[in-house]
């Protein structure tokens, strides 16, 4: 081949290859399109806020499905952040009535100590602090909790656990606690020690003459039933209440001192143990029913 032949034939070969070059940039230009229409979407639900949604292409492949997880999870992260700003109004809320009513009984003996006893407004300023304790206890627990904090688990009894923790208690009506021996289950001692005293805690605060506290074993579940003989639970609010400062437009309110969590904690609890914990049919008051796998036998 001569000189001339070689250079021409180099000389097509580049232009071969140059058009090809140009054609794959082509390609990929246009399937990337579609790409960087998504990063633009993205952009703008980043400056607009919360609830938008990308556009999902019927294109039937790897594109569509990324759109259509990207929905899903811009959901998920709206859920989460409007019930930490609801989480955060109400514990705002929640902290600032008890702490109104210290620094206006604080104000008043100070404006006119002559006027009151001061033995009295330190026994209602202690309640309120008591009850602020007790609210930001709540909150350091249910924060542990929303971290995924999960402590040792050792396999416990259940029966045992429900007398120590009903022993401890000096409630203001008798209590009458019944339990089956041998009711063993997996669990987080500390954590099922604090289901125990918040679901003893509220009966404390509503039952009228008498609180019945009872452990067996059914169908695999070891069943701890709480139940008091105040004025009950209505069937429209006994999913309510378990959720996080939630206000019942009944007598068992918030009006006692509780501070709208333990029963919110109890459940968390519960199901963190694969649990259950509900508020059970009952001739009258209330009957609040735990529910936990028993430990497989080795």
């Amino acid at each position: 081949m001569s000189v001339r032949g070689a250079l021409r034939t180099t000389a097509l070969g580049l232009s071969a290859l140059a058009l090809l070059s140009a054609a794959v940039l082509r390609a990929v230009r246009a399937a990337l399109r579609p790409v960087e229409r998504l990063n633009a979407e993205l952009a703008g639900i980043e400056e607009a806020g919360l609830g938008l949604r990308v556009a999902v292409p019927s294109t039937g492949d790897a594109l569509e499905q990324l759109a259509g997880h990207v929905n899903l999870l811009l959901g998920r992260l709206d859920e989460t952040v409007l019930r930490c700003r609801s989480f955060t109004a109400d514990a705002s809320h929640e902290l600032r009535t008890p702490l109104t009513g210290l620094r206006t009984r604080i104000e008043l003996a100070l404006t006119a100590p002559e006027d009151g006893e001061a033995g009295e407004t330190l026994r209602q300023s202690l309640r309120d602090v008591e009850r602020l304790q007790q609210i930001v206890e709540d909150l350091f627990v249910l924060a542990g909790m929303d971290s995924g904090d999960d402590s040792a688990r050792e396999v416990l009894d259940i029966g045992a656990l429900v007398e120590t923790e009903a022993g401890r208690r000096d409630p203001p009506v008798p209590i009458a606690v019944k339990v089956e021996p041998g009711l063993l289950a997996e669990g987080n001692r500390p954590r099922l020690s604090r289901l125990l005293l918040n679901l003893l805690a509220n009966a404390e605060r509503h039952a009228a003459s008498l609180i019945e506290v009872e452990a067996r074993a059914d169908q695999g579940e070891a069943v701890v039933e709480v139940r008091d003989d105040g004025p009950g639970i209505p069937p429209a609010d006994r999913d309510r209440i378990f959720e996080r400062f939630s206000r019942l437009d009944s007598a068992r309110s918030r009006a006692d001192g509780g501070s709208g969590l333990g029963l919110a904690i109890a459940r968390e609890i519960a199901v963190s143990h694969s649990g259950r914990l509900y508020v059970g049919d009952g001739a009258a008051g209330a009957r609040l029913v735990l529910c936990i796998p028993l430990a497989r036998r080795r």
